[in-house]
Parts: C-alpha cells; structure tokens; sequence
C-alpha cells in the first residue's frame, strides 16, 4: 500500500487530538471504503468525525494513523491532526489537481475525491469563481510535479 500521507514539519508542534468516528467500520482495513491515512474528515453534529459531503463549507482535519491500528479500531477513535500549522506531502487529492493548481500559494479546500475508485475527502483547488463561503484548509507550497507526485501543502488552521 502506497503512503498516501507525510509530514514534513517535526511532529511536536503540532496538535494531535483523538475522535471517536461516526462510521467506526472504516478503520478496518478490509472494509469496502478503509480510511487511509491523510484523509480528511469533519465533525458532524454529534461531534464524532466523519466523512462529509462535496460542499467544502466546513473544516477538515487529517487523520494520522496507519490503516489497521488494532488499538484504534477498539476503542473507535482515531488521532486526527487538530491544532498548529503543519506543513505536509499528500496524495489524497483530486486526481485533476496537477491541472488546475499553477502556482504555490494557490488556495485549497477540501472536497470529495477518488482514489483509486473509492471516493475520499481530500484536497482540491478552490474554484476559479469562489462563492466566499468555502472554507480554505491551506496553500500549495510545492507542486506535485516536481515532489514525486505528492502535493506539499501547508495547513493554516
């Protein structure tokens, strides 16, 4: 399995916080639609996290554990990176990414994606024409062309 999700700032200065999660089956690894890590999810109204819908109106925080932790599928909370600003390689994010992203700095917010035919919650562009209600979860710091595939993205919130 491809890692999907790495760090580049030191871990210590960033906020990490555990979440029971909605859907506790995703964190099984042989579920139909596993949760990988790098993916985001946000809080709905029971304050559990899960994955959200195509709108980008909401925050999302990345989860940050390896698939199959055995200690996070029993207690059903998984540590999401919550606080600080953080600076990281992805590749949960829209697969048209490369041709919409041209510049670092470029906005990003989080939407519906697919990887590898199972649909996820990652980073996309911010729309060329914004309503203003997205919320932007960071800036491209590095294209993916010239970092081995990976969008480098800092977090702002």
């Amino acid at each position: 399995m491809p890692q999907y999700f790495k760090l580049v700032s030191e871990f210590q200065t960033i906020h990490r916080r555990p979440f029971e999660l909605a859907d506790p089956t995703i964190l099984n690894p042989n579920s139909a639609t596993p949760l990988v890590e790098g993916e985001f999810l946000e809080l709905n109204s029971a304050y559990k996290m899960a994955r959200g819908s195509g709108d980008g109106l909401v925050p999302g925080f990345a989860y940050f554990a390896e698939q199959g932790r055995y200690e996070v599928q029993t207690i059903s909370k998984g540590p999401f990176l919550y606080g600080n600003f953080y600076e990281a390689d992805t590749m949960i994010m829209d697969p048209a990414l490369e041709a919409t992203i041209t510049y670092a700095g470029q906005p990003l917010m989080v939407n519906d994606v697919t990887i590898g035919a199972i649909a996820r919650r990652g980073l996309t562009a911010l729309p060329g024409s914004p309503a203003g209600t997205e919320f932007v979860i960071g800036y491209v710091s590095r294209l993916p062309a010239n970092n081995g595939g990976y969008l480098r993205f800092i977090r702002n919130r």
